[in-house]
């Protein structure tokens, strides 16, 4: 345990003597006050949306890269310099040299990212305090409201971790799948066979119809299911999320616009205990607002039918007669506040120290068994696989030919073997207001660092362990 720790605080001092440790925290600090000064337009909101999601962002690549570069420095330098010449000849395992490093390279991660994370918080806090301040001291009780209500937009938005519901939404590939089948058995009904080329056209083309956003003519109406929702959330509040888009999906030539919102409330019979629905606005008229933002509004207690249904119904007003837009990803949502914008912030900083260990381990792994360029190649190609694989296989790429298919199908080969660093990335979640799970931390930590990095880590302790030291002297 002496030899560990010993090896633990060489390698710490190390990176404080060649300054590493003081260049990263100050080009993290840099990063963390500059960032939203720089994107954010002076309001709060943006402001601390901004300093979550991009100072955050660039906090984790920062790390990361350094975690890499690290990991591969200290290991092959420490080789082709002969230091590790004099601690392999006292009765040190070279497991214990490796897991040394892996664990001084990990402190200095988690030290720089503790100082980040604390001083984003106190940014985001000072921030949240001071919004509205000249509101609040104004004479005009109009914009002392506006400013309160300014506060509490931020804190029920954004400084807060809310689970997310989606709607309902069917299986594409398998409805596309069945619509095929009978296209083909139709064409083969009047002596003709389609070809591969013409499947995969037809594929193609059926799966971005039935992907494509939600459109909604003006005076028509459009319904949402929500399905399998805990009926205990009757008794708490349910937000709707929404951003619709007029005359086109796209953040410019956006104007106000009107629709109202209706839910289906649930009418409970108390004799058989069978219930009916009926409609109830969320508004007294249709509302005009703007469009291309999120909005949010709170459903009625008790909206939860017994069968764990919400059904929730828009209709478009739009006085020009133009149509409204709702992409899947934009939502409808329900969001339910679960916790505390602390315990969601920690579970934030925890998926980022896993991405961490992750990272400083690969670039161990192969920084002891080979040269320090050749294992920095190898370890970003190995993420780079990763991230091109997720890409591909991600449901809204469509596959348009026969070689996209083939190249879908060996990016899901691959998933099975390499890490998807996207996969990490929770500063969208904490930006947005969106819990970030526990089965979620937990998949992350048992699927990709438990059983694809553990191996690769062990691999190289092995192939560490019996590398001839000789080898590494110049002639």
């Amino acid at each position: 345990m002496k030899a560990f720790s010993a090896i633990v605080k060489l390698t710490f001092r190390s990176s404080m003597r060649s300054h590493i440790f003081q260049l990263l925290l100050a080009l993290l600090l840099l990063c963390i006050v500059v960032i939203p000064v720089s994107i954010s337009v002076g309001k709060a909101e943006e402001f601390i949306r901004v300093s979550l999601l991009y100072s955050l962002w660039a906090v984790s690549i920062i790390l990361s890269l350094s975690s890499l570069w690290l990991g591969c420095w200290i290991m092959s330098q420490d080789i082709d310099n002969y230091q590790i010449h004099m601690v392999a000849s006292k009765p040190v395992s070279r497991i214990t040299i490796w897991l040394g490093k892996w664990t001084g390279i990990n402190l200095i991660n988690i030290i720089l990212l503790a100082i980040s994370a604390v001083t984003i918080y106190g940014i985001v806090m000072f921030r949240y305090q001071s919004a509205g301040q000249e509101s609040r001291l104004a004479e005009r009780q109009s914009e002392r409201v506006r400013a309160e209500s300014e506060k509490e937009r931020i804190r029920t938005k954004i400084l807060v971790g809310r689970r997310s519901f989606h709607p309902t939404r069917p299986d594409f590939r398998k409805i596309v799948d069945e619509q095929i089948k009978r296209s083909v058995n139709a064409a083969a009904n009047e002596g003709k066979r389609l070809s591969d080329d013409e499947i995969a056209g037809m594929r193609s083309e059926l799966l971005k119809r039935l992907t494509a956003p939600v459109e909604i003519a003006p005076g028509k109406a459009f319904v949402w299911t929500f399905e399998n929702l805990p009926l205990e959330l009757n008794d708490t509040g349910i937000y709707l999320r929404y951003r619709p888009y007029l005359g086109k999906i796209s953040s410019e030539d956006q104007s106000n616009s009107y629709w109202l919102w209706q839910v289906a409330m649930p009418f409970i019979n108390p004799e058989n205990k069978t219930f009916n629905v009926y409609p109830q606005a969320l508004s007294q008229q249709p509302e005009m607002l703007m469009t291309g933002v999120f909005h949010e509004k709170v459903l009625p207690k008790g909206v939860i039918t017994p069968d764990g249904k919400v059904q929730i119904m828009v209709t478009n007003f739009d006085r020009y007669g133009k149509k409204h837009y709702y992409q899947q990803a934009d939502g409808p949502q329900l969001l339910v506040p679960v916790t505390g914008f602390v315990e969601n912030y920690l579970r934030g900083m925890l998926v980022m120290v896993i991405q961490l260990l992750l990272l400083s381990g690969l670039a161990c792994a192969l920084g002891g068994i080979l040269t320090m360029p050749t294992a920095i190649f190898m370890v970003c190609s190995y993420l780079l696989f990763g991230s091109f694989s997720m890409i591909l296989t991600d449901s809204e790429f469509y596959a348009e030919s026969a070689f996209d298919h083939l190249g879908q199908f060996i990016a899901g080969v691959l998933l099975w073997g390499v890490i998807p660093l996207q996969r990490f990335d929770v500063t969208d979640l904490l930006a947005g207001g969106y819990l970030v799970e526990y089965a979620f931390i937990g998949k992350l930590f048992l699927k990709y660092f438990v059983l694809r990095g553990m191996p690769l880590f062990v691999a190289g302790i092995l192939l560490y362990c019996v590398r001839e030291l000789g080898a590494a002297v110049r002639k």
